[in-house]
């Protein structure tokens, strides 16, 4: 019986790159019959169902199996960017009172009282030696590969949406070729993009020369890429899709992660786009040319780290008489009152605009058949 069966689920799975495992009906020693018509010959049930020493029959397919791993892949990427960014805010939070965040140019606190607080998640993770900025490096890049491993978009039924969809619709007519799917670019854009944050580092306002600023293209265009192609492909699966399979209580949990992530990207792009101080609102970080009794002065304070950088912003300034304020420049103050309202509704609104993309992904994988599938107790012997 055992032999009938092997038989007829290899002529059913005859290609090999349907067949992942199966397990036949056996004993320990190997296969075994028994006649028809035999003494002690029993009914196919009965043969299937009595023998203590035999292994259920299970068959999964390679469709199966790439389906599951793609499940537990994103799930692991999805787990990573949440702790990368949840920890590196904790840190951010937890030690707003240390020293650093809290003297300025001259070692001293700054007058507003308040510490220094940075205007997006760039900033704050920007120094890799920072241990917010470890953390941020660490598991982001870690998330952007297995995400981009799991192939998600094309292993799972709720959000596969075909190859022959174009990710930009107008492409097909004027290329006479789609150029990249929609799945595709769903696959790999936001994962290269947040490896572009990740790895691309911004810089405080008054060290941000014309060298940095021509990297500014490819980091900002990281963050666009992860939140605004993952937001566009969601909202084309969503609303346009014909062949995903997403039930109503998904669908709805889904748009609402998608209009939450693009009020939380709105708050960001506003605040984002002009200082506080540039619109006449009070009371922006104040900056100050750098001098030597300013390094002394700080030396005298016992702030030698800050008069090392102090004489850095100086060289800065020598070699770079054109430079535009605030480059160059020292912080003599931190941000306060609406200027500090300003830069808080741009970190929290990038944040939150990351909050509910992770979300929208967990709610995609919760919602995915693939992620269960019936596993053998044990392996069988080669």
């Amino acid at each position: 019986l055992a032999q009938a069966i092997l038989a007829q689920a290899v002529c059913k799975y005859s290609r090999p790159s349907r067949l992942f495992i199966m397990l036949c009906c056996s004993s320990p020693h190997g296969i075994e019959s028994v006649p028809a018509g035999s003494k002690g010959a029993a009914t196919d049930r009965e043969m299937l169902l009595s023998s203590r020493n035999q292994v259920p029959t299970v068959v999964i397919s390679a469709d199966s199996m790439a389906a599951y791993k793609a499940s537990r892949y994103m799930l692991a990427g999805i787990l990573c960017a949440v702790v990368g960014g949840a920890y590196s805010t904790f840190i951010t939070y937890r030690f707003s009172h240390d020293y650093s965040r809290n003297l300025n140019m001259e070692g001293e606190p700054f007058p507003s009282g308040n510490a220094y607080w940075p205007p997006s998640v760039s900033s704050m993770v920007s120094n890799i030696d920072s241990p917010q900025g470890k953390v941020w490096l660490a598991f982001m890049v870690t998330s952007s590969i297995l995400t981009m491993l799991s192939w998600y978009p094309f292993e799972l039924k709720n959000v596969y949406c075909g190859e022959d969809v174009a990710f930009i619709p107008c492409l097909p007519a004027c290329l006479k070729s789609k150029a990249i799917s929609m799945n595709t670019a769903r696959t790999f854009l936001p994962q290269l993009g947040m490896l572009g944050v990740a790895l691309i580092h911004t810089a405080p306002t008054n060290v941000w020369d014309p060298a940095q600023d021509s990297t500014l293209i490819f980091h900002t265009g990281g963050a666009i890429m992860w939140i605004g192609v993952t937001m566009y492909t969601e909202i084309y699966t969503l609303g346009f899709c014909e062949t995903a399979v997403i039930g109503s209580c998904e669908r709805k949990l889904r748009w609402a992660c998608v209009v939450l992530a693009g009020i939380g990207g709105a708050c960001y792009l506003v605040a984002q786009s002009d200082n506080p101080g540039d619109l006449g609102i009070c009371c922006d970080i104040e900056y100050r040319p750098v001098s030597i009794e300013t390094v002394e002065k700080a030396r005298r304070n016992g702030a030698f780290k800050i008069a090392e950088k102090n004489l850095d912003l100086m060289e800065g300034a020598k070699f770079t008489p054109n430079a535009t304020a605030p480059l160059y420049q020292g912080m003599h103050n931190g941000a306060y009152g609406w200027a500090l309202a300003w830069y808080m509704m741009e970190f929290w609104g990038e944040v939150f605009a990351g909050v509910f993309i992770l979300l929208d992904l967990l709610v995609i994988w919760f919602f995915a058949e693939e992620r269960d599938l019936m596993m053998p107790k044990e392996l069988p012997s080669v």
